[in-house]
């Protein structure tokens, strides 16, 4: 892309107007970057529809425009009543009938994250060649916090997921042999210790308000007495008239695409408050590590203090009715739950606290006790003895490298694939085991090491994820995924893709969705076992189909992997928009602030006057929860690629030419390289896990054969993207 072509009008349609405009204009009229590349390519010239990334030159902020671009949100925000179907949204747009639009959704100078961009032509190897780094997005939060903890808070799969952080601060959380309760009953002395020299700093709510509110708090009842005083209660009055009545509390929001972009769509959507809070882990994490204090008096008060808790709370405005609690990270959601029941939100806003919505061993037994439903055989192993006879009365071998039954090694409690080991003999079991036995466990802010080890049967089908989001035990499916995990690099599990699939068939109905259906209905019963009734979960299980037999039909057996009561960790939000047409994200604003939203805390009368008030600029913006279908069917085929490594070393090449056939193939919307892997010099190491790929693409086609083979040509150009010393 040269300067030149900056400055060439470019048309930019929107709803029944067509506007000419350069990209240097964009770059200083850009407020909120309405951002989406069209890709279906009957509608305009693939050429022209192809995405262009380019750097603005106003606050360095980076946008991806087509095309077609909406450069003000309130201004321009026609174009999505367009692309979205109108009974979801409100009233007003057409009938979304196919990926017509990959949407990055609108945000204030964000990104999610360094990615390159074609420049000037060059036979340079570096980034400042062909490939040049973009840089990274700005936000507030990163003058408070610090860039360094916010880029390290970002998980690789789309942030939010806190697991890198994990490698630098030792994390922990009581495993099943040391209740998880404890931590309720009163605060480690580490903590206690910490909180005493944090003394000095109050915790208090961090609200930010939207749009211009001016926020009055007062706790005046006297009557006035003189007419300046007469004036100011009217002024204060008239003030607070326009103050939200809602809030949802936001912990550990870092994530631009997650936390981040739930606190901006609450406040332009729904005219809401957020509250930001750090869990103690994340608190713990920025004083020690990064040495900062900046973020103190954003911390939770302690839980295990009424009086503090109390005295939290009474700074937050009467008027404010808060909504419910929404968690980004993996380490901060058994403070969310605690928190949750402190504020006296359970059971009308939360669903209060339960150790098995964490540990692995006691989630597979409540689903099974409670819930009925099937699942692994499974032991908590306190020694290697135990793990062993375990194993071998699951068919493990002492040495056999082709064992017919395997067995998996996990912490009781964890993140992703981390110290996740397929064991296909003793030998393999007792290196697993002593991995994990002693380690840190994850999530929590003491220094706990794993006392138990979790052996489980290792269970072979298709390996399935179910976006879920719940409101008052109403459950609907947001997406669901079908994961193509390969084993390769010596490693069982490395995630090579994430694909959306249609839970209906045509015309909303089951036929042919036999395997969709029984996954969705095993994930709202597991739900309910763990009395799951609010907020947005990210559900694995494994299916296998049992072929038909003696007179037997045909079964489909589905068995829980593990149960997440947090967002799935990736960018969803543009591929959820084109393929399905809304996105789990907004769906837990609907559920939370939603004018139709059961209001438990109020009785109808108290609902209709609560005072709150919606933008009426973004009305046909906002999900309509009782419009939402109980599952979702898709109008394209779409995934997210991760990008595997099969070489280590040092790097002496960059293969460009590879990186440009994989942005032309007709299915890729959007790649990203992650940045220390676009320079030379830099090592690299196989692929093992999902922490250590190197980039992803999101892939959208309306032509299920087109998808396929770009698809699996992507997977074969992963192998030549880099060569090493």
């Amino acid at each position: 892309m040269t300067q030149s072509w900056l400055n060439e009008p470019v048309s930019r349609p929107l709803g029944n107007d067509s506007h000419d405009v350069s990209l240097q204009q964009l770059s200083c009229e850009t407020d909120f970057a309405f951002v989406c590349t069209i890709i279906s390519f009957n509608v305009v010239d693939k050429s022209v529809t192809k995405m262009v990334k380019w750097q603005s030159l106003h606050d360095k902020c980076v946008v991806t425009l087509t095309i077609l671009a909406v450069t003000n949100f309130f201004q321009h925000d026609a174009f999505i009543a367009n692309v979205f179907p109108s009974p979801l949204r409100g009233e007003g747009g057409t009938t979304h009938n196919g990926a017509h639009a990959y949407v990055h959704g609108w945000m204030d100078h964000r990104r999610r994250g360094p990615a390159f961009t074609k420049n000037a032509p060059s036979t340079s190897n570096k980034c400042d060649g062909k490939y040049s780094m973009l840089n990274e997005f700005t936000h507030e939060s990163e003058s408070r916090l610090g860039r360094s903890i916010i880029k390290r808070a970002l998980h690789s799969r789309g942030g939010g997921d806190d697991d890198s952080l994990h490698d630098r601060f030792a994390a922990d959380e009581h495993s099943s042999n040391n209740d998880e309760s404890n931590k309720c009953n009163g605060a480690t002395d580490e903590m206690q210790r910490l909180r005493q020299q944090w003394s000095y700093v109050p915790a208090v709510p961090s609200i930010t308000w939207p749009f211009d509110v001016h926020v009055t708090h007062t706790n005046q009842t006297h009557e006035p007495t003189t007419k300046q005083q007469l004036e100011q209660q009217q002024q204060q009055q008239q003030q607070q008239h326009h103050q939200p009545t809602k809030a949802i509390i936001i912990m550990d929001g870092f994530s631009p695409y997650h936390g981040q972009y739930l606190a901006q769509a609450a406040h332009r959507l729904y005219g809401a408050a957020v509250i930001h809070v750090l869990s103690d882990f994340m608190t713990r994490y920025i004083y020690q590590v990064e040495k900062q204090t900046d973020h103190l008096s954003s911390r939770l008060p302690d839980l295990n203090n009424p009086d503090e808790v109390r005295a939290w709370k009474n700074l937050l405005p009467p008027s404010l009715d808060l909504c419910g609690i929404y968690c980004e990270s993996d380490s901060g959601l058994e403070d969310a739950e605690r928190l949750g029941a402190a504020l006296g939100l359970f059971p009308l806003r939360h669903d209060g606290f339960n150790a098995a919505r964490r540990n692995k061993y006691l989630m597979n037994r409540a689903v099974s006790e409670l819930g009925g439903l099937d699942v692994v055989q499974q032991k908590s192993c306190k020694t290697l003895q135990e793990a062993e006879e375990f194993a071998k009365r699951l068919g493990v071998d002492e040495d056999s490298k082709e064992a017919s039954t395997m067995v998996v090694l996990k912490p009781i409690r964890g993140v992703a694939s981390d110290d996740v080991h397929l064991c296909t003999n003793l030998t393999s079991l007792r290196k697993a085991f002593a991995k994990i036995y002693h380690s840190p466990i994850f999530g929590s802010s003491t220094a706990a090491k794993h006392e138990e080890v979790l052996v489980q049967e290792f269970a072979t089908g298709t390996e399935y994820a179910v976006d879920v989001v719940c409101r008052d035990g109403e459950k609907k499916v947001a997406a669901l995924w079908k994961y193509d995990k390969r084993a390769v690099n010596g490693a069982p599990f490395v995630y090579f893709a994430t694909q959306i699939v249609s839970a209906l068939g045509e015309h909303g109905s089951t036929e042919g969705k036999d395997v969709e259906q029984a996954v969705c209905n095993y994930v709202f019963k597991a739900l309910d076992a763990l009395c799951i009734r609010w907020g947005m979960h990210h559900v694995e299980c494994i299916v296998e189909k049992i072929a038909a037999g003696n007179n037997r039909p045909e079964t489909i057996r589905v068995r829980l992997v593990e149960v997440n009561c947090r967002q799935h960790n990736t960018d969803f939000r543009p591929l959820t928009n084109a393929v399905i047409g809304y996105n789990a994200l907004d769906m837990v604003l609907a559920a939370y602030l939603g004018d139709d939203s059961k209001r438990g805390s109020k009785d109808d009368e108290e609902e209709e006057n609560d005072g709150h008030q919606y933008p009426i600029e973004s009305n046909h913006l906002r999900l309509q929860w009782d419009s939402l279908p109980i599952l979702p069917s898709t109008l394209a085929h779409g995934a997210i690629v991760h990008f595997v490594s099969f070489v280590e070393g040092k790097i002496k090449r960059i293969r460009y030419d590879v990186l440009t056939e994989m942005e032309d193939l007709d299915s890729v919307m959007d790649l990203e390289v992650y940045p220390q892997f676009l320079q030379v010099g830099n090592e690299i190491q196989k692929t093992v896990d999902i922490r250590t790929d190197t980039g992803w693409a999101h892939l959208i086609n309306d032509e299920e054969e087109k998808f396929r083979s770009d698809y699996e040509r992507l997977v074969e150009l992963m192998k030549d993207m880099f060569e090493v010393e």
